[in-house]
């Protein structure tokens, strides 16, 4: 069975507004593929994980294990999560003209040489990645706007990793006097980035 992985890394939990959001792009996605095969979805909620950024001390264990080629160390995890998926779906609130710094960490582990990424002999980096879609799902009190710097970090690394088709869903302008919340909300579920008939 395909494998959608789902990284949350929305706090505020059912309160989310980006996670209702991601709930209504999973439902599209289950929607389109029960005919088929449908996809085994695992989620990894990044509020209850246990995140360490690279130290000095983790950095020179990840090399010690990297030149032994001991990429099945726990170490490893994200990274060979996000390698093995059949499908990434990405779920940020747009904080700082970016997302919490939770997924930064994320990123971090799940970008490694030899199991997300390599490089050919010129320097061409190839990615090794199953998946060929992303979706990076935001929600914000304003608007993005030219600042969409949360999806344009996860789109370059994701198209490092080898996933060649990437997506942006948003909900903005939520915090605007007068805004009408959860009909942006429909809009944003009602995109045709999200019609996948």
């Amino acid at each position: 069975m395909p494998t959608l992985l789902f990284i949350n890394a929305c706090v505020r939990g059912s309160d989310s507004r980006t996670l209702e959001l991601a709930g209504h792009l999973l439902e599209r996605i289950k929607e389109a593929n029960s005919k088929d095969m449908a996809f085994q979805i695992e989620e990894i909620r990044l509020s209850i994980e246990s995140l360490l950024p690279l130290n000095y001390e983790r950095l020179l264990r990840r090399n010690e294990l990297l030149e032994e080629g001991r990429f099945e160390d726990t170490m490893f995890d994200y990274a060979n999560a996000v390698a093995q998926a059949d499908m990434l779906v990405f779920a940020a609130p747009y904080w700082n003209m970016s997302f919490p710094a939770s997924l930064k960490i994320f990123f971090e582990a799940a970008s490694v040489e030899g199991i997300t990424y390599t490089y050919a002999e010129d320097g061409t980096p190839i990615g090794l990645c199953a998946a060929q879609d992303m979706y990076y799902v935001t929600t914000s009190g304003g608007y993005i706007g030219d600042c969409n710097f949360g999806f344009e970090y996860a789109n370059a690394l994701c198209r490092l990793y080898g996933v060649q088709n990437t997506h942006f869903v948003s909900a903005e302008g939520l915090d605007l006097d007068g805004a009408d919340v959860q009909g942006i909300i429909e809009q944003a579920c009602n995109s045709e980035i999200l019609n996948f008939s």
